[in-house]
């Protein structure tokens, strides 16, 4: 429910900012010029359209995944998808997709992980720092250990960050195998 009200919350800004921006656009063009009002918008879409580029570098519009081994060192056409629930509220979910394959003694190793939100996100933004996914003794189950961090943003700008860790087994799908 607090996901929901933040992200309402966030709209709810979002549209008396722009109802603010729009009396203060026709203020300069009145009080200054049409000239400058025009230079004012153009500013105000400059500023609006400036990411941080904090974690980000080369590539940043692809999913961060972690590759635990190469596909290299396995059977031929033995990889399968597993996809995980990690938590879920009122209006969105998070969730880890591992892709795992089989070596050559026929044992399931994890490949890679990457986390997903599904949903409605205003407001929150689901930052992935660590994941490992490893090898149990049972053959049809790996032991997981996720931890990222939620930041509650109010127009953007963080208000507050919450660590976020999530562990625990997850079954390999006897049809994948």
């Amino acid at each position: 429910m607090m996901y929901l009200i933040w992200g309402l919350l966030n709209i709810g800004l979002l549209i008396y900012f722009l109802t603010i921006c729009f009396n203060a656009i026709k203020l300069v063009r009145r009080e200054i010029g049409l000239f400058a009002s025009i230079i004012f918008v153009i500013g105000l879409l400059s500023f609006c359209s400036h990411q941080s580029n904090n974690d980000k570098g080369m590539n940043s519009d692809k999913t961060k995944t972690w590759t635990f081994i190469s596909k290299d060192t396995l059977s031929k056409n033995q990889t399968s998808i597993l996809q995980h629930e990690l938590s879920r509220n009122l209006i969105s979910k998070y969730e880890m997709v591992v892709i795992s394959g089989k070596d050559k003694n026929n044992i399931n190793i994890p490949l890679s992980a990457f986390t997903l939100t599904n949903g409605f996100t205003i407001g929150t933004n689901w930052s992935i720092k660590s994941i490992t996914v490893n090898k149990t003794n049972d053959n049809n189950k790996f032991y997981y250990y996720v931890a990222g961090v939620v930041e509650w943003q109010l127009l953007g700008i963080s208000v507050y960050s919450q660590n976020k860790r999530y562990n625990g087994n997850i079954l390999i799908d006897k049809a994948s195998q």
